[in-house]
């Protein structure tokens, strides 16, 4: 725990009159723990229909961090990921850590399981496909804000497993 300390100083004219006061506000809490791997089962939201090569629990400060990792044929960092975040508010980007972003226009509409989603179709010059998705709902007083990017060869790009995203158990007790 850190306190953050402020110096109110004041000044004063002609006679000089000078000082400062030290004040400390309430305490500000930082809590990172590691990374710790997990099961399908403990993800808010299980990705059902990927083959998933890991998952991923972090708490962050009052938030908490899931990710899996999905088959990457194409190899490039920052792809095949959904990324959930539990946190007090929703959040309109993926944390910067996991090195994707999504697009500013507004995507394509849908809905699954969990709620209404937005995802939108990238065609790269090597006519690879990739996919952003951005989806929130809200359970007691969190929201869980997911994010996706899936890239794949034009021939293995299939955009039906996010029809079928599922609220995990863990998700449903919230």
């Amino acid at each position: 725990m850190m306190n953050v300390t402020q110096s109110f100083c004041i000044a004063v004219g002609i006679i000089g009159l000078s000082g400062c006061q030290l004040t400390t506000s309430q305490p500000v809490s930082h809590t990172f723990n590691d990374p710790v791997p997990i099961h399908d089962y403990q993800l808010p939201v299980f990705p059902q229909g990927m083959t998933s090569l890991g998952n991923y629990r972090q708490q962050r400060n009052q938030d908490i961090w899931y990710w899996t990792e999905l088959e990457n044929h194409t190899f490039q960092r920052g792809e095949n990921l959904i990324v959930q975040v539990i946190a007090n508010k929703p959040l309109s980007q993926p944390p910067a850590q996991f090195s994707f972003s999504l697009p500013a226009n507004p995507g394509e509409r849908k809905y699954n399981s969990i709620g209404a989603y937005q995802h939108w179709v990238s065609v790269m010059p090597n006519g690879d496909r990739c996919t952003y998705s951005q989806q929130h709902t809200k359970r007691m007083n969190k929201y869980l804000s997911i994010f996706i990017h899936h890239c794949a060869p034009e021939d293995q790009h299939n955009l039906s497993w996010l029809d079928n995203l599922k609220p995990s158990f863990f998700l449903e007790e919230r």
